[in-house]
């Protein structure tokens, strides 16, 4: 992120530009256009075309039609712009073929420029054939742990790199003589990586012991030897809103008073109902509740349109847009095809509202040390609260952040 002034105010960052889809805040595929752009008139300017793939039951792919379509306007509101973009939406129907369907009906269009896949570990990766196809530059959504691809470019760091607000949370500023990492294995592949970037990494500082529970076991076993030393820091590496339930519920019987932490897949009803007082990082912003002024000159702009404050992977699907529109203009006269835009997004740092966007100049993977696009929560009242960016977390002395 860019550096911050004494008053707490990020500095530095320009105001122009757009975003593990890359699309950051959630999906995102970044394709060129196989022909030139559409014009719609003969002085009118090229245009381009940015699709957006979902399941319209699904809050997540309305979040992002909403931060997609708010970039887009603004976008074209610009006068010094070199071309328009317009948004173009396709339902996956919430399955594998749909999300296949949908890419190839995107892909199709001759202006299209950018897809952002809305969806799930299930229905994104059958986007890739079409996007490979259109020659389409390719970037995961919000629920993929690691793909990299010669399409694909990711615009955030993932389950790789484990909760990194909640790490840097009990590094910066709960600093743990130890901290017990308790393992569900219900999900014991996904929630693997947590444990491995704790203990094999080394990402937690101080003494580690890992307790591993199996998906058939409850956790009352544990949470009383945990209760042996009550100021240790307790990790949760599961992925189930009952079983984090379930965890925070024994630990409370014990009178833990440790830090407890976990990632963002166990938000969920259950778990906010019993977790009172857990950290808890999670890829997106709060957007209305983040003091940054461009994340609250998007809130502001959002609350106009919908009457409501941000809803999660909104800010970050306006990156998506804005970083995508950033390359083609950046690429503009410097090459043909796919390869000059997305050689033009990894050439150099991004900043956007919600994250800088880099990439390793070898592997192309998202480059998570500067900036991990992560943010800390508290949940306080059966709700998550926003606390901090990443980088803010340990910043004020004395404070929990």
């Amino acid at each position: 992120m860019a550096p911050r002034s004494a008053a707490g105010q990020r500095t530095g960052r320009p105001h122009t530009g757009v975003r593990r889809v890359t699309a950051a805040a959630a999906g995102t595929w970044w394709l060129w256009p196989r022909d030139t752009p559409a014009r719609p008139g003969a002085s009118a300017r090229p245009r381009y075309a940015v699709g957006l793939i979902g399941h319209r039951t699904d809050g997540v792919f309305t979040s992002h039609e909403r931060g997609a379509r708010l970039a887009v306007d603004a976008h074209n509101r610009d006068p010094r712009r070199a071309f328009d973009l317009v948004l173009r939406t396709a339902d996956d129907d919430g399955s594998a073929e749909g999300s296949a369907r949908a890419a190839a009906r995107l892909a199709a269009g001759r202006d299209m420029a950018v897809l952002i896949a809305a969806g799930t570990n299930s229905t994104v990766p059958e986007t890739v054939p079409a996007c490979t196809r259109a020659r389409i530059t390719r970037a995961d959504t919000h629920r993929l742990s690691s793909l990299n691809t010669t399409t694909s470019l990711l615009l955030r760091s993932t389950g790789t790199v484990g909760p990194a607000a909640v790490l840097r949370y009990l590094n910066r500023v709960v600093k743990p003589a130890r901290t017990v990492i308790v393992h569900d294995l219900t999900d014991a592949e996904e929630s693997a990586e947590t444990v491995r970037i704790a203990t094999v990494y080394g990402k937690v500082d101080g003494e580690t012991a890992v307790e591993e529970v199996a998906a058939d076991e409850g956790f009352t076993d544990i949470s009383r030897r945990i209760a042996e030393r009550p100021e240790d820091a307790v990790l949760f590496a599961g992925l189930r809103p009952e079983r984090g339930a379930s965890l925070a519920r024994a630990l409370r019987s014990t009178r833990h008073r440790g830090a407890r932490v976990t990632g963002e897949h166990v938000l969920g009803d259950r778990f906010l109902a019993e977790a009172e007082g857990w950290m808890v990082s999670a890829a997106w912003t709060d957007a209305d509740a983040d003091a940054d002024p461009l994340t609250k000159a998007f809130a502001a702009s959002y609350r106009r349109r919908h009457r409501h404050a941000p809803t999660p992977w909104a800010a970050e699907a306006y990156d998506a847009v804005r970083f995508a529109a950033h390359g083609l203009a950046s690429a503009d006269g410097e090459g043909e095809g796919r390869p000059a835009l997305r050689a033009e997004l990894l050439r150099c740092p991004w900043q956007g509202i919600t994250r800088r966007v880099a990439f390793d100049p070898d592997g192309h993977f998202f480059e998570a040390n500067d900036d991990a696009g992560a943010f800390l929560y508290r949940v306080i009242g059966k709700t998550a609260r926003f606390v901090a960016r990443w980088d803010d977390i340990g910043r004020e002395a004395g404070g929990e952040a």
